[in-house]
């Protein structure tokens, strides 16, 4: 069974389940296959127009209990009743009582992309929504997204992010590249430049670079 997956601003992940396919082993499946995706993220659990018992709620977080490189943050709900049931059960379950930033801008439809490989030399990878690479993106190598950019790895390469949109961020292991565009601007770097846990955000017309380690 698969189940609709969304990026958040924060390198999180939303799994968002509908009434039709909500049965607990096909989550917890579902949740077991990914688990490799989903380390070191914030992970959400949305249920779209479904009441769960409150027992198959604690079932579902406790489950993830066995995955301690997911940090696991609550549910999100689109019923009172379900949000009710798991406030009950003790978990969140209201994205404004979670660390993650809201994707007004990002259409429903746009889910997150996952490439699972170094982008090479050559290679350009683009996508409408977010993008999360599990590898490196090397020199000659673009990377173009409507919405954010995480590299789980270097960058070396060109990204272009928040293409059409007001607000968007890349973030990086790692990063000594010549330049990058974020929402219709450029930001040049000097070829010397090397960075460690590279923050780029880009928020009401400006350019911000935190949380990073300059090397």
């Amino acid at each position: 069974m698969d189940y609709k997956v969304r990026g958040t601003n924060i390198l999180g992940i939303e799994i968002i389940i509908p009434p039709q396919k909500f049965n607990l082993e096909d989550i917890k499946k579902f949740i077991s296959e990914k688990k490799e995706i989903m380390r070191k993220t914030r992970l959400v659990i949305t249920f779209d127009d479904v009441i769960p018992e409150e027992a198959e709620i604690k079932e579902i977080a406790e489950f993830i209990k066995n995955f301690p490189e997911i940090i696991f943050c609550g549910f999100k709900a689109s019923r009172k009743e379900t949000r009710e049931l798991c406030l009950q059960a003790g978990f969140p379950c209201d994205m404004s009582t979670l660390e993650l930033e809201k994707t007004t801008e990002r259409a429903s439809n746009e889910e997150i992309k996952f490439i699972k490989k170094t982008v090479r030399s050559g290679e350009k990878v683009s996508s409408s929504g977010d993008i999360a690479i599990l590898g490196d993106v090397n020199p000659g190598a673009e990377v173009e997204a409507g919405g954010n950019v995480y590299i789980f790895g270097s960058l070396r390469g060109l990204v272009k992010a928040g293409i059409g949109k007001k607000e968007c961020e890349i973030r990086a292991l790692f990063v000594q590249t010549p330049r990058i565009e974020v929402c219709g601007e450029e930001k040049i770097f000097d070829r010397n430049e090397k960075f460690y846990n590279f923050r780029l955000i880009y928020k009401n017309g400006k350019i911000r670079i935190n949380n990073m380690e300059r090397v």
